[in-house]
């Protein structure tokens, strides 16, 4: 293993952010480390805190800048290491934030639970050849000790053969390397999307390339700097472990965070992650509705879900004495900020009670609190 430089750890969280250990999803279990599991609880044996830190900088694309609404595969990571080797990483990087999916930009923090140590480098849409030539000046400005790379899927998409997306990896190891020569350094597999079509979209690419790392990892290796590659292709299956497609769901957070967790136990740092057990669900939630009754019509009008891409509308007609919400058939798109919704024409004085369903993708969440109107 490389010759890690150790740094003191700051009081709090990096970028005035506190820092939680947190573990667990409640109604799910989940071996977080080897031999710890119980039901929505976690029990670890006793373990040393570290009085000095290892920095771990995570490089990557969309699958790991990931989208409003999201715990993120980092949070897991960062979960894991809590418990197998508290206080022993602090995550670097220069951003904080994951990107919002509704508006469509960067910058927001709107993460399922954001009380962990966020610091991270990547970018929607970034590429191995992009940050071959960025990382020397990322690392002079922010050093780290250990990389996590986990690009390569938009190279292979867009403009690299497997060969030549490892060429750009080993570049970017070795540019790494001209800032700190004994910089440790995890490759994450490329991981393929699912299609229209029921087929697995870049799964020749990324079989391709994910079998070149294993030839040719051993030559990338110097005595003071090593490379390990995070196995989580042979888990991945991208039609129950994303959201959209690409895009990893709370499930997929969970494959890929093992196969990095694993990974930086061949560096000792944190333990192997033990096996993973059932599904996690997104839990986005509907927001309390404002009902609005109209001459002949009912105007919703409710705050956005992080994360939603649409919301199903449920209703239950009082004035006929409906017991049960019944949920209305069409989607309305997401909208940033606030989503108005007006029904079409109703009789005078007809009372419904209205809530509102967030959708994600293939993700549906949980009913909002719900609101009750009546046409003038």
């Amino acid at each position: 293993m490389g010759r890690h430089r150790r740094v003191q750890p700051s009081p709090g969280a990096r970028l005035g952010q506190p820092i939680r250990r947190v573990a667990g999803v409640a109604g799910t279990t989940i071996v977080l480390t080897g031999g710890v599991t119980l039901a929505g609880t976690v029990v670890a044996s006793p373990v040393a805190t570290a009085a000095t830190q290892t920095r771990v900088m995570i490089l990557g694309d969309s699958v790991t800048h990931q989208t409003a609404g999201d715990y993120t595969w980092r949070y897991r990571l960062a979960q894991h290491l809590g418990l197998s080797a508290p206080g022993a990483v602090d995550f670097v990087g220069d951003r904080i934030d994951v990107w919002d999916n509704t508006a469509n930009t960067a910058g927001s923090n709107d993460y399922v639970d954001a009380w962990f140590d966020r610091d991270h480098h990547s970018i929607w849409g970034d590429a191995t050849r992009t940050e071959r030539d960025a990382v020397e000046g990322l690392l002079r400005a922010t050093p780290a000790d250990v990389l996590i790379v986990a690009l390569g899927a938009n190279d292979l998409t867009y403009f690299s053969t497997p060969q030549q997306a490892a060429d750009d990896m080993l570049a970017l190891i070795n540019n790494a390397r001209r800032v700190n020569p004994d910089i440790d350094v995890v490759v994450a597999q490329v991981l393929d999307r699912s299609d229209y079509a029921g087929g697995r979209n870049l799964q020749p690419q990324a079989t391709a390339y994910n079998t070149l790392l294993d030839q040719q990892i051993g030559n990338w290796q110097t005595a003071t700097s090593k490379v390990v590659v995070a196995r989580d292709y042979a888990d991945w299956n991208p039609y129950q472990h994303t959201w959209d497609g690409s895009h990893p769901n709370p499930t997929g957070d969970f494959v890929i965070a093992r196969g990095v967790a694993n990974a930086l136990a061949q560096l000792g740092i944190g333990t192997t992650f033990g096996p993973l057990y059932g599904t996690v669900p997104w839990p986005g939630t509907g927001r309390a509705v404002t009902t609005v009754g109209k001459p002949g019509q009912h105007t919703l009008t409710w705050a956005a879900t992080p994360g939603a891409s649409a919301y199903l509308v449920e209703q239950r007609v009082l004035s006929y004495g409906e017991q049960t919400f019944y949920r209305l058939p069409y989607p309305l798109a997401a909208k940033p900020g606030t989503n108005t919704w007006t029904t079409g024409t109703l009789p005078a004085g007809l009372r419904t009670e209205y809530r509102i369903v967030p959708i994600k993708g293939n993700m549906t969440g949980q009913a909002g609190p719900s609101g009750t109107a009546t046409a003038q």
